[in-house]
């Protein structure tokens, strides 16, 4: 069974279970029809093989952290001490991206009809970082989803800017990258062109760490800004979600699109189970 197959019936599964489930006075966000679900490799390269082993689970999206440090892009969490024994992002993610997609027939996933997303968490200053970003990734503009002298170009890869974000013009006619908006950014007016993700810290609006049933009040809240984000056109992740299965069906109950994992394998190993014959 392909991975994408396998999402979108875990998808289905998932929603008609609980609608089964539920009492006659419980609402949920989302109907019971086949949708594809993204999995955000969190702190990739933190994982034992970066960029690879997502990958090679079917993962649609992969985040790397990056530090602007004397002109260069370093990949960490943390400001890096030694600078000799941290990756830069060109050399751990953009060339073996494109490689990847070279060696794919110009696809990084071949298996998943979603938008693939390169993700980077800015921890630096956001305007000077972006900048120094956009040099970097500028040979690579072929592999990317692009806006180029007004007319959108279509690649095998989005660039999503997460972290300390610029300022960028949704009405620029050349145009890279996307950005990843917050909760608060809800009926800003926002477009989807420019914003086609709204993430946001789980623990700022919910208590619930998976244990027993989520509250009602808490599965009422996530579902209306299901609802909200959904209505705009865009798609729903939060960070700092228990890594546990109760909180990954719920999330996929609720018809949040994008699950956040640090255990790649054990999310794979959930999917796989789930369907299980």
């Amino acid at each position: 069974m392909s991975k994408k197959i396998l999402l979108t019936i875990l998808f289905s599964f998932a929603v008609l279970s609980f609608l089964l489930s539920c009492n006659g006075d419980t609402e949920t966000a989302v109907d019971p029809v086949d949708r594809e679900v993204y999995v955000w490799s969190h702190n990739d390269y933190e994982q034992d093989r970066p960029l690879h082993k997502a990958l090679e689970l079917g993962f649609q999206m992969i985040e790397a952290d990056i530090h602007l440090i004397d002109g260069k892009l370093y990949v960490s969490h943390d400001h890096p001490e030694n600078l000799d024994e941290t990756q830069e992002l060109e050399e751990m993610y953009l060339e073996p991206l494109a490689a990847v997609i070279e060696g794919n027939s110009g696809v990084v996933l071949p298996e998943s009809e979603l938008p693939f997303y390169l993700v980077i968490d800015v921890k630096t200053e956001a305007e000077s970082t972006f900048e120094v970003l956009s040099e970097v990734i500028e040979p690579y503009h072929p592999y990317f989803t692009r806006f180029e002298n007004g007319e959108w170009i279509e690649g095998p890869m989005r660039l999503l800017i997460s972290g300390n974000r610029p300022s960028l013009d949704a009405d620029s006619p050349d145009r890279v990258a996307f950005i990843d908006g917050r909760i608060p950014d809800i009926g800003a007016g926002y477009p989807e062109e420019l914003y086609p993700v709204i993430s946001d810290n789980w623990n700022n609006y919910f208590s619930w760490d998976g244990a027993g049933q989520i509250p009602e009040e808490e599965w009422e809240q996530l579902t209306i800004f299901v609802d909200q984000v959904h209505a705009e056109g865009k798609i729903i992740r939060f960070w700092a979600t228990p890594d546990n299965e109760s909180v990954w069906e719920v999330l996929l109950e609720a018809g949040v699109d994008i699950v956040n994992v640090d255990d790649l394998e054990g999310k794979r190993n959930f999917l796989d189970e789930y369907f299980k014959p």
